[in-house]
């Protein structure tokens, strides 16, 4: 049996002074040195400050200088989309510009729009904050994962693991980038998280309540991205798993798998009127050339994509020895925690390279965001089953060191194409209801975004096989897009005006 090492040996209990164990005598008052002491061991107490530094720390990460880069072209989708007038049609723009997803985020930033404005700092707060709150909801997810699964109480490395997992998040420089852009990734992270917490609950709880759960943030990752069937795919993987385990392993019948699995195929239902016409979309977008622009990675992918997210090598090895370590001194008791945190790390990946072998390559970070989180659990598990305070404290400082130097890092010198200098100056070399062309086209609504209010309809989009008849070109996507179609584009704008960061303007 695994013990955590705050733990009293109940031999103990013998030698403790008679004034302690007789109930008829009044409680002892302890000393100033004594409570001190008691709080420096208590695990709640610690993995509780481990929280709120990590939610400090990763707001002040998210926020800070939120504007020092300008729109890039995903959030110029993100924002013309939101921007629509109304509802109705903040769908039908979600359909044209970024076909094959629902749209709950657009939804949210819609709304989150009419309410604070559609400046770049506003809308990347929304990001910033919703990031923010799943720092809270990864200690509640990884809490629940090592509190639902494992055969034994284990309340202080629950809480341990937790309060690690959530340092880790609110440090990581994958994550960070990801919350600080006009994107859903934050949203649907949040869902994910919680959709986690409802479906490890009802596995070992049942109730109602964690059944509407598990079905309700189904839906809800789902219509944030399809890339949440990722996740859906691991957690498949996980109760199949436990159906082969409980052939031989009785401990493995405690756990539902049938209930908890109904649930999420409830939470799929939901939304099956909307589906086929997303669905149809997505093999559309696939057709056209949408996503001819990932390439299939390597086999050794996974691996590189977890050390890389980490911004240090020597971070990612901690990783990796804290989980085995943790795997290690908790499998008596924990196993399927253990178990679970491997499969929540791995299983994406399995899914996304299934898809890119024998679909199409789907192999991009960002799609398996919620991979990272299950490695941060699997590190905070070894972290948290250290017998020392001190050496906690160590691991904590040392973990989040080595985090944010790279967040840092990214922050100061992360480089975006100057679109608000390229637009102001196209739209000075224009008059109001001349158009100007960008290219490639899908970038013409960060132009829309930049260009004077009056004339934001005037940004077109230019189509590679034919020159636009605007007067100016903004011109961007080296690297994005191939070499031919970049000097194509430059032959029918031979007049450089301008050669800015990442982008060019140009005229006939």
């Amino acid at each position: 049996m695994a013990l955590h090492p705050d733990a009293v040996n109940r031999n103990d209990v013998a030698t403790l002074p008679e004034r302690v164990t007789d109930a008829s005598a009044p409680l002892p008052r302890l000393t100033l040195r004594e409570a001190a002491l008691a709080a420096w061991r208590s695990p709640r107490l610690f993995a509780l400050l481990l929280l709120v530094v990590a939610t400090i720390a990763g707001a002040q990460l998210r926020f800070d200088r939120l504007t020092r880069l300008d729109m890039n072209g995903d959030e110029g989708a993100s924002w013309a989309a939101a921007f629509a007038p109304s509802v109705q049609l903040v769908a039908k723009m979600e359909a044209r510009i970024d076909p094959g997803k629902l749209a709950l985020y657009d939804l949210v930033l819609h709304e989150w729009i009419r309410a604070f404005g559609d400046s770049t700092f506003a809308m990347r707060a929304m990001s910033a904050g919703l990031g923010t709150i799943a720092i809270v909801l990864v200690f509640v997810s990884v809490h629940e994962v090592c509190r639902s699964l494992a055969d034994e109480p284990m309340p202080a490395v629950a809480e341990l693991a937790a309060g690690f997992a959530a340092l880790l998040y609110a440090t990581n420089v994958e994550i960070v980038t990801q919350d600080r852009i006009v994107r859903m990734y934050p949203l649907l992270m949040c869902a994910e998280l919680l959709q986690i917490t409802f479906f490890v609950r009802a596995q070992r709880r049942g109730g109602i309540s964690n059944y509407l759960g598990t079905a309700i943030f189904t839906a809800a990752m789902v219509a944030s991205n399809f890339v949440s069937a990722l996740l859906l795919a691991a957690e498949a993987v996980w109760l199949g798993w436990l159906l082969l385990e409980a052939r031989w392993d009785a401990q493995s019948r405690r756990l539902a798998v049938f209930l908890p699995g109904c649930s999420v195929l409830a939470g799929i239902a939901i939304l099956l009127p909307w589906l086929p016409r997303a669905i149809a979309q997505s093999q559309l977008a696939v057709r056209v050339g949408a996503i001819d622009w990932l390439e299939i990675q390597p086999v050794s992918w996974p691996y590189t994509m977890l050390r890389d997210s980490t911004g240090d090598h020597t971070l990612f090895w901690m990783f990796m020895l804290l989980g085995a370590f943790g795997s290690w001194r908790q499998w008596p008791g924990a196993r399927r925690a253990a178990e679970f945190l491997g499969i929540w790390t791995i299983g994406p990946f399995m899914a996304v390279m299934a898809i890119t072998y024998f679909i199409h390559s789907l192999e991009f970070p960002r799609y398996v965001l919620i991979a990272l989180v299950g490695m941060f659990g699997f590190a905070a598990l070894g972290a948290a089953s250290v017998r020392s305070t001190a050496l906690r404290v160590a691991f904590a400082i040392g973990l989040a060191y080595l985090s944010v130097g790279p967040v840092r890092d990214r922050i100061n010198n992360s480089r975006e194409a100057a679109w608000h200098d390229a637009t102001i100056l196209a739209a000075r070399e224009t008059t109001a209801g001349e158009q100007v062309a960008v290219f490639p086209a899908w970038l013409k609504n960060v132009v829309r975004f930049y260009m004077p209010l009056e004339r934001r309809s005037d940004a077109v989009g230019m189509q590679s096989e034919k020159c636009s008849s605007a007067p100016v070109m903004v011109l961007s996507g080296r690297g994005v897009i191939s070499d031919q179609e970049f000097v194509a584009a430059q032959a029918c704008y031979p007049r450089l005006i301008a050669r800015l960061q990442m982008v060019e303007v140009r005229g006939r």
